[in-house]
């Protein structure tokens, strides 16, 4: 009777099991779909075809589907980060101030408040003045019109097809709030500012002919609105000669991030710009994100291997670096700087906030600020080597907590002795947008 009541329970177990897995299956979405937690896409399922089965690509794209793919996975994920956060080892740093879960995104009726006023205000500082009617007072002769910066794809023939346009109103007030940000720097200091494209727009180009190139005037109108000691970079041109000639992908095919290497290209050309011999792309040894051997393979021994765009190449440190969670200015949590596999969290441990401390394991005697969205992810690391140290932060909802950042932006930067200032916002996030530059302004000398 005994065996019969154990072997009915397995039974029962085993048939849970395959129906849990049946409706995984069957009912979750097959397609690639935006993880909010997480910001980044979560993996489709892969193509079933003859060659993906030879060379083990549909097996390992299947894998990835279905660590993306089971049920509550939002829920068992953050469950993960609470345990990991409790048993994780502290490091040698400054001591990490324990914090209640359900504190750590809240803040006082007194500091939503006074959120709620600053944004407010920002929003009605950001309206623009009404031009002075005729004989009367002058607007400044350092002045320069604002005009609508547009992003476009080119065609064989030179023709150019817009994508989308960026209002002239927004790129006034954006100037504005950039020369906020660099009036906080020291005189020798830099503020640099790009805004990356989205692999959908790189893939209407890469390994196609209807269109041969992209471009944008956003240097052209930005530019000269902006203070000296500001550089408006465009990201477009850095990485254009390579869309189409670069034995890596420059992006993937089934997630809108770049790949580390167009983060490398714009890293060394950012150097470049500074008049500093950047440590190329070569110079590093990277992991692959599919194949879970811990290896870092050399750009020699890749170039012989065979894997698709949605391979992810993370990079090895060159030096001792470190990567830490950081709040309220001193509070260190270590993370990971790279690791082996993991996808895009294999860079830093993946897209955390409201701020992240980065120890480039080199003496440089200057430090950087980093303000942006995920595509900072994988271009923070090379950065690094320049620097002592990189702080980093995102401003966006789902990123920021007043709460956990106990300073504003400011402080940090002075905390910190920030130099230089790298602003990286790409397409997805909508610098342009009032959501993110309410934000940047705000948070800049936000009262605590």
């Amino acid at each position: 009777m005994k065996k019969r009541f154990s072997f009915i329970c397995v039974y029962l177990c085993l048939l849970s099991l395959f129906c849990f897995g049946a409706g995984e299956l069957l009912f979750v979405a097959k397609g690639e779909r935006m993880s909010v937690s997480e910001n980044r896409m979560l993996r489709a399922f892969p193509a079933l075809r003859a060659d993906t089965v030879a060379d083990g690509s549909f097996m390992d794209g299947f894998e990835e589907y279905l660590s993306d793919a089971f049920f509550f996975r939002d829920g068992a994920a953050a469950f993960h980060d609470g345990v990991m956060g409790v048993f994780a080892v502290p490091d040698d740093g400054p001591e990490t101030g324990v914090v209640e879960d359900d504190r750590l995104w809240e803040q006082s009726e007194e500091q939503e408040a006074a959120f709620q006023q600053l944004m407010e205000s920002e929003q009605a500082a950001a309206t623009p003045a009404p031009l002075a009617e005729e004989g009367g007072a002058e607007a400044p002769a350092a002045a320069v019109e604002a005009r609508d910066v547009h992003v476009w794809l080119q065609r064989p023939d030179g023709a150019q097809e817009v994508l989308f346009t960026y209002p002239a109103d927004s790129m006034r007030s954006f100037a504005d709030i950039l020369n906020r940000y660099r009036a906080k720097l020291p005189e020798d200091g830099h503020l640099y500012f790009f805004s990356p494209q989205v692999a959908d727009i790189a893939n209407n180009i890469i390994g196609k002919t209807k269109y041969t190139d992209w471009g944008t005037d956003l240097v052209d109108v930005l530019q000269p609105m902006v203070d000296e000691g500001i550089t408006i970079v465009d990201d477009m041109a850095i990485l254009s000669p390579y869309l189409n000639d670069s034995v890596s992908p420059l992006y993937p095919t089934e997630d809108y991030h770049w790949h580390a290497i167009a983060a490398s290209l714009t890293a060394d050309e950012l150097m470049r710009m500074q008049g500093v011999a950047p440590a190329d792309y070569d110079q590093y040894r990277y992991y692959l994100s599919y194949k879970h051997d811990g290896i870092a393979y050399s750009t020699d021994k890749l170039a012989q291997m065979h894997y698709g765009a949605e391979a992810i190449e993370i990079m090895a440190a060159l030096s001792p670096a470190g990567s830490y969670f950081l709040n309220n200015i001193t509070e260190r949590q270590r993370t990971t700087f790279t690791m082996s596999e993991g996808g895009y969290v294999g860079f830093l441990g993946g897209h955390k906030g409201p701020w992240r401390l980065i120890e480039g394991g080199f003496h440089t005697g200057r430090n950087a600020l980093v303000v942006g969205d995920c595509f900072t992810i994988p271009l923070i690391p090379y950065l690094a080597p320049y620097y002592d140290q990189i702080i980093s932060t995102d401003v966006r909802d789902n990123f920021y907590s007043v709460y956990l950042a106990g300073a504003n932006i400011g402080d940090y930067i002075a905390a910190y002795d920030v130099d230089d200032i790298y602003v990286v916002w790409s397409t997805n996030a909508r610098f342009y947008s009032d959501n993110i530059q309410s934000r940047m302004s705000a948070y800049l000398d936000m009262q605590y």
